[in-house]
């Protein structure tokens, strides 16, 4: 019977977490890859979860997918690679058969209050009742996708809500929901279509101005696409607040 989560922990091994990836990890691009969205975000938890003093969070992310990143047995490991009191930069590592597919570092900062000034240059976006129907998803599943709740909505915002935990067992941390629907940006700003073209990102960056509440997660996106086979794609992430971050991700863009 398939582990209902990402991923089902299986213990440490010499400073490593182990898991196995399950089937809902899976990505559009191949059966035996997993998406980016269940890497970030397993990463981001090694990270989140290091030990800390209180009144902190992370602020951004970034994670380097080093090559494809297989199903089955993985496992992270994290350290702070620039201690302080109000700013820490951490990193982790994703490990698969014995080599390094994705790493990513985050900032974790101090915080404090701000709420006499806060602001943000993205206006709120309702969560729809009842979804719109998403033409690229409804075209494009996965096992990864097949994982979300999504509403479309009238104004371009893609809403999704993961129905399992990233670990079997686990509450998700906001940092590590967030993190594991970001990636999905890609094929909310595609501008190409899938059966004709491939555009892998080999990043995420995430910047969060706020921490996210509630379940869904919003996202707007849009490509630009170069003349010689580079791409990128800009995002906005929304809670049910208002903006929460903003996401950056590199595009190889290649014929399919």
């Amino acid at each position: 019977m398939m582990t209902e989560a990402y991923f089902e922990p299986l213990g440490t091994d010499d400073g490593w977490e182990v898991f196995r990836a399950t089937p809902h990890t899976v990505s559009a691009w191949g059966p035996d890859l997993q998406h980016g969205s269940p890497p970030s975000a397993v990463l981001t938890r090694a990270m989140d979860r290091l030990e800390r003093s209180t009144g902190t969070r992370i602020a951004r992310v970034t994670v380097d997918l080093l090559g494809p990143v297989p199903l089955g047995e993985v496992r992270t490991r994290a350290r702070v690679v620039r201690p302080g009191r109000r700013i820490q930069l951490l990193e982790s590592e994703l490990e698969a058969a014995g080599r390094i597919v994705a790493r990513a570092s985050a900032w974790r900062m101090a915080i404090g209050d701000t709420v006499d000034v806060e602001q943000s240059a993205d206006r709120p976006r309702e969560l729809p009742e009842v979804g719109l129907n998403s033409d690229f998803f409804d075209r494009w599943t996965s096992g990864y996708i097949d994982s979300l709740e999504i509403r479309g909505s009238d104004d371009g915002v893609v809403w999704v809500r993961p129905v399992l935990p990233l670990v079997e067992g686990e509450e998700m941390t906001p940092a590590e929901r967030v993190m594991s629907v970001a990636d999905i940006a890609n094929g909310v700003g595609a501008v190409l279509e899938p059966d004709e073209w491939r555009f892998l990102n080999t990043d995420l960056i995430t910047h969060l101005h706020r921490r996210p509440v509630g379940e869904w997660i919003g996202v707007t996106a849009d490509a630009s696409i170069g003349p010689d086979g580079v791409g990128a794609t800009s995002g906005t992430l929304y809670d049910e607040v208002g903006a929460i971050g903003h996401t950056l991700q590199a595009l190889l863009v290649e014929r399919a």
